[in-house]
């Protein structure tokens, strides 16, 4: 049985890691306030504060693999602390690494689409990062120090994820249907494109990826190319919900607060060509996400 260590692990995507565990695996899942639920016997949680620098612990529970999906995620707050951002998703992520080398575990790291600038859109693994904002640029010198520190890493490009939380803090699906079901008018950007994800589909292709012998860079991502009043449209088909509702906007007509790219989708191709996981439509997931019949 391998030992695996889950930082951030009572996130959206740290929770479906913990729930959808291979029995071969014995989890230690990382949080920092909301201890993360025990969903079978093989959890053990761990409770660490990145906050407080001091990682030493972590080489003293000799993990086998690191999956590292804790990060400082909202990218208005790290354009606002840009030294906290730096500190929580670089500096922590570089210990880890060097954690990592030191007790020979395989190290697999979440970064991000939005790396890409959004010129081209359907991004390849060979395409060269061009961040427009302090969470992007975080993640690409994470994911540039790992490359040169440890080569037999992973780092996953994972698309925007969708899917049911585990945790009572929904996903901006789920905030979207319940804004829908409650005939409140709903915002959606036309022109900011995405391959979204099902977090299930993403969980199992990062199991697959924790035991066996990629080494690299890899996007996972769903299969078709979206914007967010797209995907607002089959959310409404799906649950018969008010299509008016949905106000198409334009973010170019929109002063936000930090750049975004408009196009980062993703090619899956090495990823389809390599894993056993099938990535699905928006519209196969979220009626498997919602049981929807």
């Amino acid at each position: 049985m391998s030992r695996v260590l889950i930082t951030g692990s009572s996130g959206f995507l740290g929770l479906h890691l913990l729930k959808y565990s291979p029995q071969i695996h014995e989890i230690i899942a990382q949080y920092r306030i909301h201890k993360p639920e025990k969903f079978h016997h093989r959890i053990t949680p761990f409770c660490l504060d990145f906050h407080k620098a001091d990682l030493s612990a972590i080489d003293q529970l000799y993990p086998e693999i690191i999956i590292h999906a804790a990060e400082m995620a909202n990218i208005d707050a790290c354009e606002e602390n840009p030294r906290d951002a730096h500190y929580l998703n670089f500096e922590i992520t570089r210990q880890l690494v060097d954690s990592a080398s030191k007790n020979k575990a395989r190290f697999i790291f979440i970064s991000s689409d939005v790396v890409f600038d959004g010129e081209k859109g359907d991004y390849t693994e060979n395409d060269n990062p061009r961040p427009l904002n302090v969470y992007a640029r975080t993640k690409t010198e994470s994911e540039k120090y790992i490359l040169s520190r440890l080569p037999d890493s992973v780092i996953i490009r994972p698309a925007l994820f969708y899917g049911l939380a585990l945790n009572g803090r929904p996903s901006f699906t789920e905030i979207m249907r319940k804004k829908l079901k409650a005939n409140q008018k709903v915002r959606v950007f036309t022109d900011q494109f995405r391959t979204p994800i099902l977090v299930n589909d993403q969980t199992n292709a990062i199991w697959e990826l924790a035991t066996n012998d990629f080494r690299g860079v890899i996007h996972l991502a769903g299969i078709q190319k979206l914007n967010r009043f797209e995907l607002g449209q089959i959310l409404c088909e799906l649950f018969q919900l008010d299509t008016d509702l949905l106000i198409p906007v334009k973010s170019s007509d929109i002063k936000l607060k930090v750049t975004r790219p408009l196009d980062c989708s993703l090619n899956t191709s090495l990823a389809q060509s390599i894993l056993k996981t099938k990535f699905v439509d928006c519209q196969t997931g979220l009626k498997s996400a919602y049981e929807v019949i």
